[in-house]
């Protein structure tokens, strides 16, 4: 699956266990309204720190 990811020009990633996609399908729906009302394109990241 990675490797046809790749071929698409992304970056595959692991998130982990599938309970993982809800919090991801959240994710791509922010990212759509940031990219089109906030951003003003699609070229942003979203990034998560996990350290206290």
């Amino acid at each position: 699956m990675s490797a046809f990811i790749k071929s698409l020009g992304l970056r595959p990633m692991d998130t982990g266990a599938l309970e993982m996609a809800r919090w991801l399908e959240g994710t791509g729906l922010v990212m759509m309204g940031l990219g089109r009302h906030g951003a003003g394109s699609f070229n942003f990241t979203l990034g998560v720190n996990t350290s206290a």
